[in-house]
C-alpha cells in the first residue's frame, strides 16, 4: 500500500512537471540560458518536493510560488523649466503710493542679486521707464562681476570639477588664474537675459522713475551648469572634426577644429575635459592635447619659396607676386589660408589669399618701406578660421608662436627714395631759422619708410613743400593762444604727379605769444609726417 502510494505521489509529481512544460515553458532548441535555468529550476524543486514526501517530511515551498516584492515605482525626471521674466507692463504702479523702502537702502533678499536703477523724466514715459530699468541692469552686472568669479569656484568646489593652468591639473580653485578663467563679462551679459523686475515707482514730486530688478541665484546655476554642458560638448565635438580631419589630410579642417575647441575651453571656465583624443583608450587632458596636437600640426607643415631674394624701391611694390608653396606629409596642402605679412619694414600687401590645388599660395605686394632691407613671412591666417576680432586675438596670443616656428620668409634688398623738403616758417612776421617742421618730419620719414634726404630738389625721387606762419593770438585761461596756418604739397617726382595738398590749422599755448606761436609750429612737424606716410602706403 505505502509502494502504491509512492509510486501514485511520483506519477503526480511528474505529471505536474510535464503540465508546467506543456504550458509553453518548454525547453526549445535555440533557448535562451536563463530560459534553460528556469527550467531546471522547477524541475529540481519538484524532485525536492517528491525526495521530503518519500522521507515523511514537509515539503519546502516552491521557489516559483514565492511571491517577489514588487519593483519601485519609477519617478519622474524633473525637469527645470527655463525662467521666464516678467515684462515691464505687468508690475503695476500706483501713483498714490508712498515711497518704498528699497529707494534709499538696497534690500536683502535672500537667493537673489538685486539692482536698482533711477531716470529723471524726459518726456516719454516709455523711455524713461527703459532708462530706468537698464541704469539697474547696469548696477546689478556690476555686482554679478564681483561675485561672479567666487560663484563659478563654489560650482566647481561642489562638483568636484578640476581645473587646468598652463600644462598642469589643479583641484586648488582658489588658484583660478588660468587665461580660461577671464572669460566671464560674456557670461553675465547673458545672465542678465532672466532678470526680473521686481518692482517699480514713479516719484511724482521730483518727476523720477524708479525701478528694482533681481537676479535669482538658482537661475545663474542653471545657467552656469548650461553653459559648461554645451561648452565640453562642443569642445569635444569640435576636437572629433579636428582629428579626423588631421588623418585625412585635410589641413585647413583640422586647423579650424582645434581652434574651435580651445574657444569652446574658454567657456568651460578652465575646468578640465577629458577625452581620448588618439584613440588609446586612455583618456588625456583634452586643454593640454589640443596644445600639443597644434604645436605638431604646425611644425609638419613645409613652407618653401622658390624666390626668397627680391629688390624693390622704397615707396614702390614688388613686380613679381610673392609665390609660397605649402605641404604636409609630402602632400599639397589645398584651400589654406594664408597671411602675408611684414616682419621687418612696413608697407601693404595683399590680404585674403590661400592656397590652390598645388598648394601654392601668391599675393603682390603694393608698397614697401624699410631701412636697406625688409623681410615678408607667409603663415596660416588666423583670421580666415576664427570669427570675431576678440577670438582671434585669443587664439593669436594662445598660438602663435606655434604658427611662427615654420613660416615662408621673402627678403627684399632696398633701394633707397631720396627726398627733398623745403618749409618756411614764420613765428609771428618773424623768420624761424633753423626750423622745426622740417627737421620733425625728417626725422620721422627716415625711421618710419627708411627715405634719405637731399639738399637741392635735382635728382630727388620726392619733393616736399610748404610754409607755416603765426599768428591769431587770444586769451586762453591764464595763458595765450596763437594758430599756425601751415599749408603742405607731396609731389612724386618719379612718376611726375601729385601726391596730396594740404592746409592745416594748429593752435599752440604759451605764457607769451611767441611761446605759443612756437609750441603750435612744434606740434605741425608731426602731425604732417603722419598724413604723408597714411598717404604713402
Amino acid at each position: 500500500m505505502r509502494r502504491f502510494a509512492l509510486v501514485t505521489l511520483v506519477l503526480g509529481a511528474l505529471a505536474l512537471l510535464l503540465g508546467g512544460c506543456s504550458s509553453g515553458k518548454v525547453v526549445k532548441p535555440g533557448s535562451s540560458e536563463s530560459e534553460t535555468a528556469g527550467v531546471r529550476s522547477r524541475s529540481a524543486d519538484a524532485f525536492a518536493d517528491l525526495g521530503a514526501a518519500e522521507r515523511g517530511e514537509v515539503a519546502p515551498p516552491s521557489r516559483e510560488l514565492e511571491e517577489e516584492p514588487p519593483p519601485p515605482p519609477k519617478q519622474a525626471p524633473v525637469v527645470e523649466k527655463p525662467y521666464q521674466p516678467k515684462p515691464v507692463e505687468t508690475v503695476k504702479v500706483n501713483p498714490a503710493r508712498a515711497a518704498p523702502g528699497w529707494i534709499n537702502s538696497q534690500p536683502k533678499m535672500p537667493g537673489y542679486y538685486v539692482g536698482i536703477g533711477v531716470s529723471t523724466s524726459h518726456g516719454n514715459e516709455e523711455d524713461d521707464w527703459a532708462r530706468a530699468r537698464n541704469h539697474a541692469y547696469v548696477e546689478l552686472a556690476s555686482t554679478l562681476k564681483v561675485h561672479i568669479n567666487s560663484v563659478i569656484k563654489d560650482y566647481f568646489k561642489e562638483n568636484n570639477m578640476r581645473l587646468y593652468k598652463k600644462d598642469n591639473v589643479t583641484k586648488d580653485v582658489s588658484r583660478q588664474d588660468s587665461s580660461y578663467a577671464t572669460d566671464t563679462s560674456f557670461f553675465v551679459d547673458q545672465t542678465l537675459e532672466g532678470v526680473e523686475i521686481h518692482d517699480r515707482w514713479k516719484d511724482n514730486d521730483q518727476n523720477k522713475y524708479w525701478m528694482l530688478v533681481r537676479l535669482s541665484k538658482a537661475e545663474i546655476a542653471r545657467r552656469l551648469r548650461e553653459r559648461l554642458e554645451k561648452a565640453r560638448k562642443k569642445a569635444v565635438d569640435h576636437v572629433k572634426a579636428a582629428v579626423r580631419a588631421q588623418k585625412a589630410g585635410r589641413v585647413t579642417a583640422a586647423f579650424k577644429g582645434y581652434f574651435s575647441s580651445y574657444l569652446a575651453l574658454r567657456e568651460y571656465f578652465g575646468g578640465v575635459v577629458e577625452f581620448d583624443i588618439n584613440g588609446d583608450g586612455k583618456k588625456d587632458v583634452l586643454n593640454h592635447e589640443i596644445e600639443r596636437a597644434v604645436h605638431r600640426l604646425a611644425s609638419d607643415l613645409k613652407w618653401r619659396v622658390a624666390e626668397p631674394n627680391l629688390k624693390a624701391v622704397i615707396g614702390s611694390g614688388i613686380k613679381e607676386p610673392l609665390v609660397v608653396n605649402v605641404g604636409y606629409k609630402g602632400n599639397a596642402v589645398k584651400v589654406l589660408p594664408v597671411a602675408f605679412a611684414f616682419q621687418r619694414g612696413t608697407g601693404s600687401v595683399e590680404k585674403n589669399v590661400s592656397t590652390g590645388e598645388d598648394g601654392n599660395a601668391t599675393a603682390r605686394v603694393m608698397k614697401i618701406f624699410g631701412q636697406k632691407k625688409a623681410i615678408l613671412g607667409a603663415r596660416v591666417d588666423v583670421y580666415a578660421l576664427v570669427e570675431g576680432d576678440q577670438n582671434v586675438r585669443v587664439v593669436e596670443a594662445k598660438f602663435g608662436k606655434d604658427l611662427d616656428l615654420k613660416t615662408g620668409k621673402f627678403f627684399v634688398e632696398l633701394e633707397e627714395l631720396s627726398v627733398y623738403i623745403n618749409i618756411k616758417e614764420e613765428n609771428l612776421g618773424e623768420e624761424v631759422r633753423p626750423g622745426s617742421i622740417a627737421a620733425d618730419i625728417k626725422g620721422i620719414l627716415n625711421r618710419e619708410l627708411g627715405v634719405v634726404f637731399t639738399k637741392s630738389k635735382r635728382g630727388a625721387d620726392m619733393e616736399i613743400q610748404g610754409e607755416a606762419v603765426t599768428g591769431d593770438c587770444t586769451d586762453f585761461y591764464e595763458q595765450r593762444m596763437c594758430t599756425a596756418r601751415v599749408n603742405v604739397t607731396v609731389v612724386d617726382r618719379l612718376n611726375e604727379r601729385q601726391l596730396f595738398s594740404k592746409k592745416y590749422k594748429i593752435k599752440g599755448t604759451g605764457q607769451k605769444d611767441e611761446q605759443a606761436g612756437r609750441d603750435a609750429l612744434r606740434k605741425a612737424g608731426p602731425k604732417i609726417a603722419k598724413k604723408i606716410i597714411k598717404q604713402w602706403k
